[in-house]
């Protein structure tokens, strides 16, 4: 019996001990933890966000696995401040901070935007030579990736596309004609565009518009890259009359020197192309060239010549001179660069003409020219005297009879022969040597570039119709001459009362259709000339 009783008193006071422990389990309160975001964005410059922490726990903390990078994190009472530094790469980027109280957990995603992206290839124009070869563009961009893609597929060339460059190799050009293609490198909205030209077979040879300013390394990477080598360079010597000059020898076997010249090193002024003998001239007579230049975009721009070509895709205007002298024989094909109009502009509905009747006359002075504008309807504005003889009128200014035309001239000058300051009198004394004609509004004829006065591209256009070749630039003077009749118009801009006005001048000059030094001298003397006398347009 002492043993029952005591079985049942352990028994029993094993339910109270049970009870009792049951009753302090009830009591624990388990770690509760809610915070007010679960996902925070920021744009890609520096940011701060704040996440309120409810807890049951006295502490809690919180970490992520680019804090100290891009994410930092400060805990203030019962405030998570979330700070990010600015995004410079092109890309999104992603993250997570990861908070804890005593067990409990919870994680906030981070995501920021992508800086803008930045895309830059070097250079923009590669030139590969007939033969074939490699090259490499460099591309710098923030982005962790681009793509290239080409304009159309092609087999010649294998593009091979690295992190950081992107390697262009071709095969040999077998055929007569280059061969272009265009790549674009992208990466986000950014594209960047890149030309790559081969040559192909050249039996002729055209050069490259070498920008404005001229760019150096353009030329030198074109000229070498197609099989050129530099033969000479030569510096400007204004004082000289040389202007700075890079001289090629091609890999054409008929034009064999190419050269290109500069002034003042910064505008480029002609690109002379050279091709000797009778292989030469044979060559630019055949068919083919004249297919040869209409392939390569170059149009014939003067009614009355198959001399004369201009390209505006490429910015260059092409004249082509032919030496059939014997001991002499040779072909030079000169290129000038054409500055690049920024917009259309009206021009006249046919070339203005002076009273070429009244020109260059023996029978037409003074007097004849007085009578001419009284039956005009003109006004006598100006007459100025031969300053070496003032007996002699040297230049009268009329202000013609109004007109409702707008491209109508509104004033004419007559400039005559006189005798000079060593007292010679030409065989002409008296007659005009020069003409002119005066109008207001500039746009008929020149466009500004910068501070110098361009001829525009509506005006050169209406000039070859009318049978005129462009002869040369001499500052803000520009001379076309017409080969036919040896007539020279110059069009410029000058001051009348302190107000520009389009000036176009005439006269006949014999000696300017000549290639060389000639028709240069000749030009040079005609702005002289007419610089001295005209003292009331202050040039």
């Amino acid at each position: 019996m002492n043993l029952k009783k005591t079985l049942l008193y352990l028994f029993l006071g094993g339910i109270i001990l049970c009870l009792s422990s049951c009753a302090k389990e009830d009591e624990f309160e388990m770690p509760t933890l809610v915070l007010s975001e679960n996902t925070v964005s920021f744009d890609k410059g520096v940011g701060e966000k704040n996440i309120s922490v409810t807890t049951n726990q006295s502490s809690w903390i919180a970490s992520s696995p680019q804090e100290g990078d891009w994410i930092s994190l400060a805990q203030d009472g019962n405030v998570l401040k979330i700070k990010v530094n600015e995004n410079k790469v092109g890309s999104e980027r992603t993250s997570y901070v990861l908070v804890n109280a005593n067990g409990a957990s919870s994680k906030i995603e981070v995501r920021q935007s992508s800086a803008d992206v930045t895309l830059d290839v070097v250079p923009t124009a590669i030139y590969l030579p007939q033969t074939g070869g490699e090259k490499t563009i460099d591309v710098t961009t923030n982005s962790s990736v681009y793509d290239v893609t080409t304009s159309e597929e092609v087999s010649w060339l294998k593009i091979v596309k690295g992190e950081e460059e992107i390697k262009l190799i071709a095969e040999r050009n077998d055929t007569y004609q280059k061969r272009e293609v265009k790549l674009y490198a992208k990466s986000g909205n950014v594209i960047r565009e890149i030309v790559v030209e081969q040559s192909g077979i050249q039996r002729y040879i055209l050069p490259i518009f070498p920008g404005v300013p001229q760019d150096v390394h353009k030329i030198m990477g074109f000229e070498l890259g197609r099989g050129s080598y530099l033969r000479e360079y030569q510096a400007a010597m204004p004082a000289y009359g040389l202007e700075e000059t890079y001289t090629f020898i091609t890999p054409s076997p008929i034009f064999t020197l190419l050269q290109y010249c500069s002034s003042d090193g910064i505008n480029p002024s002609q690109i002379i192309c050279i091709g000797d003998g009778r292989k030469a001239i044979d060559a630019v007579k055949d068919k083919a060239f004249d297919k040869f230049l209409t392939d390569n975009g170059y149009v014939r721009s003067n009614s009355q010549s198959n001399r004369e070509y201009t390209n505006d895709k490429d910015l260059l205007s092409l004249k082509i001179y032919i030496s059939e002298k014997e001991n002499n024989e040779g072909v030079n094909l000169t290129f000038t660069p054409i500055m690049k109009q920024t917009g259309d502009y009206k021009t006249f509905a046919d070339l203005p003409f002076y009273p070429l009747e009244l020109l260059q006359k023996d029978d037409v002075k003074l007097a004849q020219v007085q009578a001419y504008e009284q039956k005009a309807g003109s006004t006598e504005e100006e007459r100025t005297l031969n300053e070496n003889k003032n007996t002699e009128v040297s230049q009268i200014q009329y202000k013609l009879k109004a007109n409702s035309d707008p491209s109508a001239a509104y004033g004419r000058i007559h400039v005559f022969y006189t005798t000079d300051k060593d007292g010679d009198a030409p065989d002409n004394l008296g007659c005009v040597q020069i003409g002119a004609l005066l109008f207001k509004d500039t746009s008929l004829g020149v466009w500004k570039y910068g501070s110098k006065w361009v001829v525009t591209k509506e005006l050169k256009k209406l000039l070859g119709e009318a049978g005129f070749s462009f002869l040369r630039t001499s500052g803000n003077n520009h001379f076309f001459v017409r080969e036919s009749d040896h007539l020279v118009i110059d069009v410029t801009c000058l001051l009348d009362n302190n107000t520009p006005v389009l000036a176009m001048l005439y006269s006949y000059d014999p000696s300017a259709t000549a290639a060389g030094s000639k028709a240069v001298k000749a030009q040079a003397k005609l702005v002289k000339n007419f610089s001295a006398a005209t003292k009331i347009l202050k040039f």
